[in-house]
Order: C-alpha cells, then sequence, then structure tokens
C-alpha cells in the first residue's frame, strides 16, 4: 500500500515540475520575444507571430530530451499539469499526499472540464473530499460510481455544466488511422454512443449472415462428401468478419482471387478510360463495385540479394510480403507501381543542388527513407511532413549554404520544422541519414531513419555507413547566418543573472567602504 501511495506523490512531483517546465518556458520566450524586438514599444504588443514559438512547444522538446518520452506523451503531460494545477488544485494535493492516483485524476478532470469556472473549485473538492473519504474508509468505488456521484455534484451547482460537456463531446468524435506491422494499420473512431452502437449491431448481422451461410454450404459439402476425415469448421473468426463487414459496407470489393481490373505496369500510372467501349466497361465495374474503391499506390524495392524477395512499401501501411500485394490488388480496381532507384543520392542532380525548390522526386525518396518525422519522439508519418534542409540553404549564394541534395534534406512535421527554424538547437545529418540533435541544454539525441530505403540500405550496405559525414561541426553554427556565432539562451540567462550578482555584491561593498574609516582594513 505504501508503495502504491509512493507513486501516486511521485506522479503529484511530475505534476508540479511540468508546470513550472511550462512555466519557464513562458517567461523565456517573453525575454528572448523582447530581446528580438518582436514587440512594438510604440503601439500594441504584438509579436510577429511567423518568428515566435509556442513555448509549449519548446517545453514538449525540453521533456523529449531530458525525459525519453514519446512527443505525444509529453504532449499529454504537459496538458494534464497545466489543467491540474491550474483548475484542479485539489486534485493534486490529494495526490500528494498519496490518496488519488493519477488514472483517476485524468478520468475526474475530463467530467469536469465544462464546469463553469465560477463553481469549479467547489465543485472538484467535494468530489475529491467524497472520493478520499470513500477509499479512507475501505471502499472502492469504481468508474462508474465515481462518474455518478460527479454528476450529481456538478448538477448542484451548475445544471448545464453536464448538457455542456455532452455537447463537447460531439465536436471530438473523429477517426483516425495509426500504421500498424505486418501490413495493418488500426482504425479508430470515436462517435456517439448511439452511432456506435448501431454500426456494431449492423456489422454483427452482416458478419453472422455470412457465417451462417457459409456453414450450411460446408454442411453440405460434407454431406456429398465421401471423405469422412475432412474438416469443415470455420477457419474465420467473428472479428475477421466484422472487419470484412465494414470494408464491404464502405468501400464495396471485388471477389478474392479474381484479376484486379486497372493494374498497371511497374513504374507507370493507371491509364485512363479513353477509346471505344471504355465507358460501358466501366459502368459494369462500377455495378460490380459499388461506392468508393480502393486505389493502391505501391512501391517496390529490389531484393537485396538473389534469395530475397523484392520489399513492397504501402502509404500508412508499412512493408508487406508479395502475397499480401496480390491479395491487395485482388480488392482494389486499379494501382500505382513505382521502383525508385534505392541508391543514395540518386534523386540529385547539378542543377537541383544549387536550387530552394524541392523536386518531387527528391521529396520521395528523403520520404522513403526517413519514414516518419525525423525529430527525437516524434512519429508523424513522412507523408505528413514538410522536407527541410538541415542546413539551411542560403538564398544569397547557394554555394555557401546547404545544398538542395538528399544527404542535407529530412523530414520535418510543421511544429517541428518551426521549432528547428527558430529555436536554437543544433542539427547535423549524416550521409547515411543520421540525425544529431544537440539541445541548448546540452543534451545530445541521436534519430536513425526508419523508411524502407533506409532500411533496404542498411542490409546491402550502402548506407554509407555511421562516420561518412562530411558536414563539420562548425556547419552547426550557421556561419551564413551569424558570422559571429551566438551564445545559446541559456548561457545568455546564466550570464545575466551573475552580472545581477555581481553588480549586488559591487554595490554592497560601496556602501560598506563609505562607513569604514580609511586607517581600517577593508573587509573584502
Amino acid at each position: 500500500m505504501e508503495a502504491l501511495r509512493a507513486e501516486n506523490r511521485a506522479a503529484a512531483a511530475r505534476v508540479r515540475a511540468c508546470h513550472e517546465l511550462l512555466d519557464l518556458c513562458e517567461e523565456e520566450q517573453l525575454v528572448r520575444d523582447l530581446e528580438a524586438g518582436y514587440y512594438d514599444p510604440d503601439g500594441p504588443e504584438r509579436p510577429r507571430d511567423h518568428a515566435v514559438l509556442d513555448p509549449f512547444d519548446v517545453a514538449c522538446a525540453e521533456v523529449v530530451a531530458v525525459y525519453g518520452a514519446h512527443h505525444n506523451r509529453a504532449s499529454a503531460m504537459l496538458t494534464q499539469a497545466r489543467t491540474l494545477v491550474l483548475s484542479f488544485p485539489g486534485i493534486v494535493e490529494a495526490m500528494e499526499d498519496g490518496l488519488l492516483d493519477e488514472a483517476t485524476a485524468t478520468l475526474l478532470t475530463r467530467h469536469m472540464r465544462t464546469v463553469d469556472p465560477s463553481v469549479l473549485d467547489n465543485v472538484h473538492r467535494l468530489v475529491v473530499d467524497w472520493l478520499v473519504a470513500s477509499i479512507e474508509s475501505g471502499d472502492r468505488p469504481g468508474r462508474n460510481a465515481i462518474l455518478s456521484m460527479t454528476d450529481k455534484i456538478i448538477a448542484s451547482f451548475d445544471p448545464a455544466g453536464v448538457l455542456a460537456r455532452c455537447r463537447a463531446a460531439v465536436r471530438e468524435r473523429r477517426v483516425r488511422v495509426r500504421r500498424g506491422v505486418d501490413g495493418m494499420a488500426d482504425l479508430h473512431a470515436l462517435l456517439s454512443s448511439t452511432e456506435a452502437e448501431a454500426i456494431r449491431k449492423t456489422l454483427d448481422a452482416t458478419a453472422r449472415d455470412v457465417a451462417e451461410r457459409e456453414r450450411a454450404a460446408r454442411v453440405e459439402a460434407a454431406r456429398r462428401s465421401a471423405d469422412p476425415s475432412a474438416d469443415y469448421s470455420d477457419p474465420t473468426t467473428l472479428d475477421e468478419r466484422r472487419a470484412d463487414a465494414l470494408v464491404e459496407a464502405v468501400l464495396g470489393s471485388t471477389p478474392l482471387g479474381s484479376t484486379a481490373p486497372g493494374t498497371t505496369a511497374p513504374g507507370t500510372t493507371a491509364p485512363s478510360d479513353e477509346g471505344e467501349g471504355a465507358g460501358e466497361a466501366k459502368g459494369e465495374q462500377q455495378q460490380a463495385n459499388p461506392g468508393p474503391q480502393i486505389r493502391l499506390n505501391v512501391t517496390v524495392l529490389a531484393p537485396s540479394g538473389p534469395g530475397d524477395e523484392p520489399e513492397v512499401y504501402l502509404p500508412r501501411g508499412g512493408p508487406a510480403t508479395i502475397d499480401a500485394l496480390i491479395a491487395l490488388l485482388a480488392r482494389s480496381v486499379g494501382a500505382t507501381i513505382t521502383v525508385p532507384n534505392p541508391e543514395p543520392g540518386s534523386a540529385d542532380s547539378a542543377q537541383g543542388r544549387s536550387r530552394y525548390r524541392i523536386s518531387a522526386e527528391l521529396a520521395r525518396a528523403v520520404r522513403l527513407r526517413d519514414g516518419t518525422c525525423r525529430h527525437p519522439g516524434c512519429s508523424v508519418p513522412a507523408e505528413d511532413c514538410d522536407v527541410d534542409h538541415c542546413r539551411p540553404f542560403d538564398h544569397g549564394d547557394p554555394a555557401r549554404g546547404g545544398q538542395t541534395e538528399e544527404r542535407n534534406l529530412m523530414c520535418l512535421c510543421r511544429r517541428h520544422h518551426r521549432f528547428k527554424t527558430f529555436h536554437e538547437w543544433f542539427y547535423q545529418l549524416d550521409r547515411d541519414g543520421t540525425l544529431t540533435v544537440i539541445t541548448d541544454s546540452g543534451h545530445t539525441i541521436t534519430t536513425l531513419p526508419d523508411g524502407p530505403l533506409a532500411r533496404w540500405r542498411r542490409r546491402t550496405g550502402q548506407d554509407g555507413g555511421p562516420g561518412t559525414t562530411d558536414v563539420d561541426l562548425s556547419a552547426l553554427m550557421r556561419p551564413w547566418l551569424h558570422p559571429r556565432p551566438l551564445s545559446t539562451h541559456w548561457f545568455r540567462r546564466a550570464c545575466r543573472l551573475a552580472a545581477e550578482r555581481r553588480s549586488n555584491i559591487e554595490s554592497a561593498r560601496a556602501d560598506i567602504s563609505d562607513d569604514i574609516p580609511d586607517d581600517d582594513p577593508p573587509p573584502f
């Protein structure tokens, strides 16, 4: 029991630390903006938005660098810390006493997020008092009991609070796709309970109907078969049938094993419906496959050895086998299959190196190499990222700045692209795609590319090796932007505080020396 309370107190300490980090980042960002002159002293205080970082993003990056958490986890920690400390201090106090765990604290804050601020303090303290009293008396209310009592207390102070939360929940509905493994992906939907239940019943009814028809067919086959040892059991689970029913309802499908119409040769795109009879064929296809259809974008990498298979890459689906590709093609109405040159730098060109704009072929090669955002702790898919110059491109003299070539380009999501541009961390990209990030607090973090091109190159030994960089550390200071390298923000802050201390000491010495006779020795 004491170990559990110690864990709760540790969670409370982490909440306090995250909140203090946010406060520090906001204070330091304000000082930085003032030093940079982003505010007009003669007009309204309005910063240049394009060059000002959100202190929350800075705090997230610091948590990732020090704590080693994923970016989403760091963001959730900071958001929860700010919410708890500012709006629910009673919950934090209960956590510090070891009586409330972090999961329950998160549950309560979400349930009380729409309560009127004028009564929120009374509401959340009554909820905490009731819950703590129940725990100390030996009763451990379950989730439903906690939420029911919370709603009763909310209704007594703010009758509209529960309705406001229900309206807010409707606006949070969403559908998200997250890349999985083995050619699979997670599809997550947040819907109203009525809609979700209706969808569940529909999928169940469809799945059970298909299972019943197939069972009847197997029974008939068993009756006609002369082999008594044949196995006619159903190999497909109900979950699999629900998944098939969902795909059938949304996309429609062609029978498995049939030839996928519209499939094109490698390196080409699907042909257009031109020529005599094309419209009639298209109409027949639409009748056979009502609704939206699957059209694949497939990247195929050459086998790394005589006995190896080619690697097949599907956006958001990861690597897949040739057998999986054939099954997908059988259910699609067409495909775009490309076979890129996997050699490092194959998409570079002599003219393109001196241009800021990145060609589509080069951007695709960088995305296939990186796989995700390259910033520490981030996993945004490369398809949703910007392709950024690691060493900034010098528009005045392209020969001095970072060249537009694969070894100087990396994928960064928009948030971390802005962070790299306007913050003071240093970035170094090796020839093999290894990214080294040096934070202004002295931490060094390394991220490796995880796209299909990077994996192919590591297997074949064509990534250049870990020590093949031709970018020296002096380039990290961006001499083409700052002829005299600037110190870090934290170093300037320490120097400022040291100067203030020296000034205070000198003032104190001057005051004391005025009161001491000349024949007495100085006290310092």
